[in-house]
């Protein structure tokens, strides 16, 4: 067993975990190879959205000769689900786990290599996990509870990407606004290291959006001037069935002061058409909020229940062509006049 493929799908956290896997598989002599070629096939899922677990259903009855091996962010009951077709689940931070799937004797190894092959990636986590626990998300039961990566450890991380020679580099978490020891801080730190490159982050909490943090975007030079600040929808309703503790009202004073702050600030978006309950009143506050303030960018989701969610619990009562009608509509709205 010595040719691998890896399929990664979702989040960039998935993408950063699926480089630092690559880079350890070939440390331990393994071949990177296509997925006809291939021993065996480690996927990198998503539980955050249905679509996202189909794909990989739909994607493994073409590997049914192939051992495939899943991983990542993978809810309780869709790993029962694979389980039932013989596919097995490995907690992608569990070393001692590789190394017995694999059947090597290396987990030190492991550990240096995973260490190592975080220099591959120019993205830099520097917290994982959510404390949020918004209705219709499935993270906090993928991910765990949110942890946030020691300081010096993210700084370090960063000196190194910059030695190498990375001119755009990303910090991830679920809600970088809340990192432990101080994003502003953390920015300002980043800023003030020597080198040509630029910073980015994602992604932020409207709830966690502090003036510091915009302040530090405004004024430090290798701050990328772009803030993803998702919306999710703009009916206060909606927001509150979402566990959302803010109101479309308090995002628009968010956004003012990005705008005051410096204009040249980007600000991209989340939203979910369809979640329950949504009328066609909710949905036009969304609407009206993406006319407001005419997003750079948004990343449009049509709702699907999550198995373990609180939104789960509640009735899907919109019929998916109505999902998509809604989506196209606030698609169409930001390609406007680009």
């Amino acid at each position: 067993m010595k040719n691998f493929y890896i399929w990664t799908i979702g989040c960039q956290y998935n993408v950063h975990d699926g480089t630092v896997l690559n880079y350890i598989l070939k440390k331990l002599g393994f071949n990177e190879t296509d997925p006809a070629e291939a021993d065996f096939i480690i996927i990198l899922a998503c539980s955050v959205r249905q679509t996202a677990i189909d794909r990989v259903f739909g994607r493994i009855k073409h590997w049914r000769d192939k051992k495939i091996i899943l991983t990542a962010c993978v809810l309780p009951q869709d790993r029962k689900k694979f389980a039932k077709l013989n596919i097995k689940f490995w907690d992608i931070k569990d070393t001692a786990g590789l190394a017995k799937i694999l059947d090597v004797k290396v987990k030190n190894k492991i550990d240096q290599f995973k260490k190592e092959g975080a220099k591959f990636s120019n993205y830099v986590p520097i917290m994982v996990g959510c404390n949020n626990f918004c209705s219709y998300c499935a993270v906090p039961f993928t991910r765990g509870r949110e942890f946030s990566i020691p300081f010096n450890t993210v700084l370090n991380n960063v000196k190194n990407l910059v030695k190498k020679g990375e001119k755009e580099i990303m910090l991830l978490g679920q809600n970088v606004n809340s990192y432990k020891y101080g994003f502003a801080k953390l920015l300002e730190k980043l800023n003030a290291l020597p080198g040509n490159f630029k910073v980015s982050f994602t992604s932020n909490h409207p709830k966690d959006m502090t003036d510091d943090i915009i302040e530090a975007v405004a004024t430090l030079p290798k701050i990328k001037k772009e803030i993803h600040l998702p919306l999710q929808s703009g009916s206060d309703k909606i927001l509150r069935l979402m566990n959302r503790p803010y109101t479309a009202k308090k995002y628009l004073k968010i956004i003012d002061k990005i705008h005051k702050a410096s204009p040249k600030i980007k600000i991209t978006t989340d939203a979910i058409v369809g979640f329950p309950t949504e009328t066609k009143k909710d949905f036009q506050k969304t609407i009206d909020v993406f006319k407001k303030v005419r997003f750079s960018q948004a990343y449009i989701g049509k709702y699907s229940p999550r198995p373990g969610t609180a939104a789960a619990k509640m009735k899907d009562g919109i019929s998916w062509q109505e999902k998509q009608r809604r989506w196209h509509i606030l698609n169409k709205l930001i390609n406007i006049d680009k």
